[in-house]
């Protein structure tokens, strides 16, 4: 089985990395074809967050009742048809396809992550499994070359996504269900700081991928360079959390995070603050997961990991807002990268570790 959980990376790739952020390179071309002003263009990539913050929300009720296993492939399977659609029906059909892409996108990446929990899998395979998301985004760009209309970018992300999602199939039959939460066992008090580190740290993220762009050329570089850090999660980020904890672990990516965002290092060193920050983004994930499992039973483990979904969507809903006024406020692009890593320092303080044994651990005293 072991060999088949890195199937399920393919997931992220598909629904995040092509569906998700490869929206900023396709933008560009609908603006040009479609005479989509930024303002436009910003509520289309909105919308997509919107979608992603209801269905991380709505995740662990849905699935629940649809069953993760299915719910995964079937959220999967409709990412190809969906990116496909997206230009060929009309701007304001777009709005909506963008809007139900974020939905399906969150119910793969929460459905993926609980089932792999279920099966017991190391922190490793977990962030091989979140890793998957790098992949999307070094494939994207390449996937772009030489295409010239909205349609054409769609079309190509949307066989991607299709392919991506065929080789998971396979893993079908050896994937078991979530344990159905058990009366006494679901308060999530143990780690509300983590969710509110990890909603700081989803403002912050996003206030950086927003803006770096605007402050940087060389977009295929940057897209590279951050796929390539992603990839290399699992292998970096999972031995290290398995070692020292999930809290611990949450703690020192969160560090390595910020200090890759600091403005001085982006627009001055761009390939060594898009290696680190790739390499990181998506090794908080893999610490909270491994936390979650640490200081909650099995049973609120699906749950956890929806409204966590669900803090890291507020957090990039309000994060480039944030990052934007901070900006307008000192005249230059560069203060929306101030904004950003300064979201991701104030992420560190409830993330700070505590103590390896304590009433913070499941079970009790272990």
């Amino acid at each position: 089985m072991a060999s088949k959980d890195i199937l399920l990376a393919l997931g992220p790739a598909a629904a995040l990395g092509l569906g998700r952020f490869a929206y900023a390179l396709v933008l560009p071309l609908m603006q040009a074809a479609w005479g989509l002003s930024y303002a436009e263009g910003g509520l289309l990539g909105s919308a997509n967050t919107l979608g992603y913050l209801l269905g991380a929300f709505l995740s662990h009720g849905l699935l629940g009742r649809l069953g993760y296993r299915r719910g995964f492939f079937l959220a999967l399977l409709l990412q190809g048809p969906v990116l496909v659609l997206t230009p060929r029906l009309g701007e304001a059909p777009a709005f909506l396809l963008r809007f139900l892409q974020g939905g399906l996108g969150a119910l793969v990446f929460v459905a993926g992550a609980a089932l792999l929990m279920a099966q017991g899998r190391s922190g490793r395979a977990l962030g091989v499994y979140y890793g998957g998301v790098g992949l999307g985004l070094l494939l994207a760009p390449w996937l772009l070359v030489g295409v010239k209309s909205p349609e054409g970018a769609w079309g190509r992300l949307g066989l991607g996504a299709f392919l991506m999602a065929l080789p998971p199939l396979l893993a079908w039959r050896e994937l078991k269900e979530p344990p159905p939460p058990a009366q006494g066992e679901g308060s999530l008090r143990p780690v509300l700081p983590l969710l509110v580190a990890y909603g700081l740290y989803g403002a912050g993220y996003i206030g950086y991928m927003t803006f770096i762009t605007t402050s940087v050329g060389h977009w295929t570089l940057l897209f590279s360079l951050l796929g390539l850090g992603a990839l290399l999660t699992g292998p970096l980020w999972g031995p290290w959390v398995e070692r020292v904890g999930g809290r611990r672990g949450l703690f020192h990516v969160l560090l390595v995070l910020f200090l890759g965002s600091l403005p001085p290092l982006a627009l001055h060193l761009l390939p060594v603050s898009a290696l680190l920050f790739g390499l990181s983004f998506l090794g908080v994930i893999t610490a909270i997961t491994q936390a979650f499992r640490k200081a909650l039973p099995p049973s609120a483990w699906p749950r956890a990991m929806g409204l966590s979904t669900a803090a890291f969507a507020l957090g990039q809903a309000l994060g480039p807002a944030v990052a934007g006024l901070f900006a307008q406020h000192l005249g230059k692009g560069e203060g929306a990268l101030w904004a950003a890593s300064a979201l991701l320092l104030l992420a560190l303080l409830p993330a700070w570790p505590k103590s390896r044994k304590g009433p913070g651990t499941w079970p009790p005293g272990t």
